[in-house]
This record gives structure tokens, C-alpha cells and sequence, in this order.
């Protein structure tokens, strides 16, 4: 778990293998279930925020992988269609996070200062820190916790 804000670009190259036809069937089971939530607004493409723990094929593998390398026990992953999709804003977690960029660009602002995202590409950030994401093309992202 970390303890301060740390930047890992690169450090997690293994995560760049999800397919996109696995966070399809994702979606689909999270509707299936009712766990479904999508962030709407009518000028961009959606995000969908995936919670439950159906993990397919690739997404399985690479939680996997996370989990023995860091002691992960949760994952959700946010996909978002298109540039300028909703997020959450500027915001803080109550648990530390590890937030690893699959697909696609971000630009993450923790604590005002920016880092580009791009597939492989890590941050740990404790709780309480402020950070806000910025979606530039379609993406996926994982966000995994430590349980306390």
C-alpha cells in the first residue's frame, strides 16, 4: 500500500492486455446483474464504471497479475467511448489506490500538478489525496484498492 503519491510510468506493461471485446462482455454481465453505472452527459460518450467482480478472460489475467505483484484484493475499471467523457471530477478516495492505464490516454491532476497517462503507465495514490482525471481518446483504466 503506498504511503505517499507515486508516479510509475511503465511499471505495469503487463496490464496493457485487456481487450476491448472483454470489457464488452463486462458491461454487458454488469447490466445483466444490476450492478450497471455509466457517467452520462449528452455531449460526450459515456463511461462506464464496472464494480463487480466478473473479471473475463484478459481482465482475469491481468488482475491476477496485479494481485500477487501488489497485494491487490479490489479492481474497478472505468471505460469511457470518447474524448471529454465524464468522470468524477476532482475528487479523493477513503482507501489508497493504484490506478493503471490499459488502453488509451489520460491525463490524471493530482494535487495540481499533471502527468500524462498512457497504456502501462501507474500512479499510487494514498487516501485523501486529490486527484482528477481527464479522458482524451476511448480508454480503459483500473483502479485497484487494498481492503482494510
Amino acid at each position: 500500500m503506498p504511503n505517499e503519491f507515486k508516479y510509475v510510468p511503465k511499471g505495469f506493461d503487463y496490464c496493457k492486455d485487456i481487450s476491448w471485446d472483454d470489457v464488452i462482455k463486462k458491461i454487458s454481465r454488469e447490466y445483466e446483474v444490476g450492478t450497471n453505472k455509466a457517467l452520462l452527459d449528452e455531449r460526450y460518450a459515456p463511461t462506464f464504471v464496472l464494480m463487480n467482480g466478473y473479471f473475463p478472460g484478459t481482465i482475469q489475467k491481468v488482475y491476477n497479475e496485479v494481485s500477487d505483484r501488489e497485494g491487490v484484493d479490489e479492481m474497478h475499471i472505468y471505460t469511457s467511448l470518447g474524448k471529454g467523457s465524464p468522470t468524477f471530477g476532482k475528487h479523493n478516495d477513503t482507501t489508497d489506490v493504484l490506478i493503471v492505464q490499459s488502453v488509451g490516454r489520460m491525463i490524471y491532476e493530482v494535487e495540481d500538478k499533471k502527468y500524462d497517462l498512457y497504456p502501462g503507465d501507474g500512479m499510487y495514490i494514498p487516501a485523501g489525496v486529490y486527484h482528477a482525471p481527464f479522458v482524451l481518446e476511448p480508454r480503459i483504466t483500473l483502479s485497484f484498492a487494498w481492503s482494510k
